[in-house]
């Protein structure tokens, strides 16, 4: 006698939980799955691009070996931060916005965004990129030009991107239970004051 196996559905997975400890609606099968980054991340992103590029003229003191550590381990913090201290702050503040706009973005494969909106935010992190390597460029071969040149270019697409990604998760916070879920604050029934009021009602 055989049996048959069951493959469990996408959608039955474990509930998300967003910054108040609110279980989410898993409605996005692949979109779902992990949340949005802390709001610390986004100023973590925005410290970066100048840490990373200082941490490599240090080779004119460390060397060059020296200085390629020190450029690791200044990564690593700027990745490793975020998720140790985990969510500060509140839900609705332009950082974390940010994260939800970002993350948004990441989803559209799984509930599109407009298209104009999407190329826009794709062409600005591909400058941002661009300049962020011509910077590490710089300090890596310890040219003031390429560094400051790069951190100009690399700043000004990630400010403008900033603003376009609070833009999306404008447009985009109702189009799903999921999103608006993001911002959900719990209600308590057994406070003071809604207890007076559930009396006199």
């Amino acid at each position: 006698m055989q049996t048959t196996q069951r493959h469990p559905s996408p959608l039955a997975r474990p509930a998300l939980k967003n910054a108040n400890g609110l279980r989410a609606p898993v409605l996005l099968p692949k979109a779902a799955t992990g949340k949005p980054a802390p709001a610390l991340a986004t100023f973590m992103k925005i410290l970066a691009p100048g840490m990373l590029t200082g941490a490599l003229w240090t080779q004119a003191w460390l060397g060059v070996w020296g200085a390629l550590l020190l450029t690791i381990a200044v990564l690593a913090g700027v990745i490793a931060v975020p998720r140790l201290i985990g969510e500060t702050g509140k839900a609705t503040s332009w950082a974390k916005r940010v994260s939800f706009g970002e993350k948004i973005w990441l989803n559209r494969l799984f509930l599109p965004v407009p298209a104009t909106d999407s190329a826009r935010i794709t062409t600005l992190y591909l400058v941002f990129w661009m300049g962020g390597l011509i910077a590490l460029l710089g300090g890596f071969l310890s040219s003031p030009i390429l560094s400051l040149t790069g951190l100009a270019v690399a700043y000004a697409a990630q400010f403008v991107s900033f603003g376009k990604l609070i833009q999306l998760y404008q447009t985009m916070k109702d189009k799903t239970p999921l999103y608006r879920f993001w911002t959900a604050v719990p209600h308590n029934d057994n406070l003071p004051g809604k207890a007076a009021r559930s009396k006199h009602g």
